[in-house]
């Protein structure tokens, strides 16, 4: 007896497909608080001083420079630094540009508080059949999503 194979890839992404029409896209609440115009902010444990020259000096954000707006303060409680950016589109840019904010924006907490970018270990998951795949497939997407 044999199976027909299945491309995993397809597979997983109509999985996901699927998911998003169950719970609505990634960048759109009820209360409208998480709209294509809003600020997306990570919280870096430095000081704001630091922050700001290894902002402006090179980095997964100053590649996007004159795409995006930037606003570098104190976090709340001595906290460490807000970093703050928005795209400058007026309709706030495309669900891909936001993506891309998204990752710039962790890569940037990542490398300013460790010193490089830190993934999860590879493979996330060793299973090989569907669950395994689909996993796969949603981890992936997730550095851009914002949730997994």
């Amino acid at each position: 007896m044999s199976r027909a194979m299945v491309d995993p890839t397809s597979w997983a992404d109509r999985a996901i497909g699927a998911v998003q029409k169950l719970i609505g896209p990634a960048d759109q609440h009820l209360d409208g608080a998480n709209g294509p115009g809003r600020w997306l902010v990570v919280t870096v444990y430095r000081k704001t001083d630091d922050v700001q020259t290894q902002v402006n000096d090179s980095g997964p954000l100053s590649r996007m420079h004159g795409e995006i707006e930037l606003s570098v303060r104190p976090a709340p409680g001595d906290k460490g630094t807000e970093l703050a950016a928005r795209p400058t589109a007026p309709d706030g840019g495309s669900t891909q540009m936001r993506r891309r904010l998204r990752a710039a924006l962790r890569e940037t907490k990542s490398i300013l508080e460790c010193g490089e970018v830190v993934e999860p270990s590879r493979p996330g998951s060793s299973h090989p059949g569907p669950a395994g795949q689909l996993l796969r497939a949603v981890t992936a997407r997730a550095w851009g999503q914002g949730r997994l």
